[in-house]
């Protein structure tokens, strides 16, 4: 009877050898994978950045745009004008001119037109070069073109806007010609890049309009910087223009190449501690610490929330700590995120996603017997603000309020902005008469803070109210249109005042 021939001994230099190559390569692995996760994240941060930054100078572009196409038109829609254009003289016709050049910012030149796109006045005195008298006399502006970039003079760019004046019975009277200096347009875009950033309007024929700096790049007229990587190109509304937005790469950052020193350190002390120690005595040890570090791993490259990792033994602490703060570093990331995208970037408040995350924590309490009040308030005449008095304005007016928000809610409350001027709250167990006070002091503390920024605007806050339903059960969209019914009645009763859709109790129809 045979018998099978012993197996041979496993040399424990060899089991050693292979279980150090299986630990340096997962701990090769696991600080890579971190790295790369840390870039990956980092990278899509500052592409974030840099489209939140071009879209606020877009944003403010076009805002300027509009101010400016706004202004010329009101200039046109003057009163007097159109017996100034029938029957005024010279004389009068320019001393109009000049009565409007001292009220206007970042002017250039300001002239009114005949019919045929020649100038009324003294062309030099009114700051009316050559090349708009002639780019007036061959495109007949009033017959279609509304805006003109002008460059041939440096230090004089400038841009040309025309509107035409008509009579009671739309007859061609002639037009107001207006040209805004780029200074307006160059701050906006100083303001909106941070260090590093390269913002550039192009028209366009993408000839460079204005850049942030000195000059506009590398000076090729298009944009680049140089040496950088990443781009956006953004529309600029209907004047055909692009705003370029660039910022270089960085694609090791020094946070990244402490984490490589750090897991390069923390791999030769796990080596030499293999080597120097017994491996009988440690197997058990060992394998358990590596375990649970490879689980971490395969838990932090899935995206699963990583538990903090305790050794066994001190020498691996470092290690250990090092993928705790990899993980860390992770989590505080993604949670950095998803607070951006629950927070409106103007005032601080929850936006309409974060309203939409907390109602129906707010509809529970409600089915349990609470009352939850839902307040929908906008600003008294907001639009007029900011036709007024410039989006500046109107984006301190929206910021006081938010301010005022934030003062009067309680823990248990939430104010949101959902739109505009438009801001939703959910107050928490107080009565109709709680509600009613709760709206006096925010009218009260919101004029406070428009006297506080330096604000002399009066405006009233108009409110609609209602009751979240409990039974039987509500839904955000009913309870938002009640309280936009009650909004609209606010309104309709003359604004500055609060409305309540039912009383407290009472359930609503429908």
């Amino acid at each position: 009877m045979s018998t099978s021939a012993p197996r041979p001994p496993v040399s424990l230099r060899r089991h050693f050898s292979w279980l150090l190559l299986g630990v340096t390569v997962m701990l090769v692995g696991g600080v890579g994978l971190s790295l790369w996760f840390s870039l990956q994240v980092d990278s899509q941060n500052q592409d974030g950045l840099l489209k939140i930054h071009a879209e606020g100078a877009r944003d403010g572009v076009k805002r300027r745009l509009d101010h400016y196409r706004t202004l010329v038109d009101k200039l046109a829609r003057d009163p007097e004008l159109e017996d100034m254009l029938r029957f005024g003289d010279p004389p009068d016709q320019q001393a109009w001119v000049r009565s409007r050049q001292t009220l206007i910012p970042d002017l250039y030149g300001l002239t009114l037109l005949t019919p045929e796109g020649e100038i009324l006045g003294d062309a030099t005195t009114l700051r009316v070069g050559p090349r708009c008298r002639a780019e007036l006399v061959s495109r007949n502006p009033l017959r279609g073109m509304r805006l003109h970039l002008q460059r041939g003079v440096a230090g004089r760019e400038h841009v040309d806007l025309v509107s035409a004046v008509r009579g009671f019975d739309n007859e061609l009277l002639g037009g107001v010609f207006l040209s805004m200096r780029l200074d307006a347009l160059k701050r906006i875009l100083d303001e909106a890049a941070y260090p590093g950033q390269t913002l550039t309007l192009l028209d366009e024929a993408g000839e460079t309009v204005v850049s942030n700096g000195n000059g506009n790049g590398n000076g090729n007229g298009n944009g680049k910087a140089s040496g950088a990587a990443r781009e956006i190109r953004l529309d600029v509304g209907d004047a055909g223009w692009t705003l370029v937005a660039r910022a270089p790469v960085q694609k090791l950052t020094r946070s990244g190449k402490v984490q490589i020193l750090v897991g390069g350190a923390t791999l030769l002390a796990v080596l030499l501690l293999l080597l120097e120690t017994g491996m009988l005595g440690l197997r058990r040890a060992m394998l358990r610490d590596i375990a649970a570090t490879r689980d971490a791993l395969t838990a932090l490259a899935r995206d699963e929330s990583v538990p903090p990792i305790v050794p066994h033994y001190a020498e691996f602490e470092q290690a250990v700590s090092d993928i705790n703060l990899v993980a860390l570093h992770l989590q505080e990331q993604r949670s950095r995120l998803e607070h951006l995208s629950l927070t409106d970037p103007l005032t601080g408040l929850p936006n309409r996603r974060a309203f939409e995350t907390r109602f129906p924590q707010a509809l529970g309490f409600a089915e349990r017997g609470h009352h939850i009040a839902l307040v929908l308030l906008d600003i008294d005449h907001f639009k007029r603000i900011n036709d007024s008095h410039g989006h500046g304005v109107g984006d301190q007016v929206l910021l006081a309020l938010a301010q005022t928000l934030k003062t009067l809610t309680r823990r248990a409350d939430l104010a949101a902005r959902l739109a505009g001027d438009e801001f939703a709250i959910l107050l928490a167990d107080l009565d109709a008469a709680g509600v009613a006070l709760w709206y006096q002091r925010l009218i009260d503390h919101f004029g406070g803070e428009l006297n506080a920024l330096g604000l002399n605007q009066q405006t009233g806050i108009s409110a609609g109210q209602a009751w979240l339903q409990g039974v039987p059960r509500d839904s955000m969209n009913q309870a938002l249109a009640r309280a936009d019914r009650a909004l609209y009645q606010a309104k309709e009763r003359g604004r500055a005042r609060l409305v309540f859709d039912a009383p407290a109790g009472e359930k609503n129809a429908g």
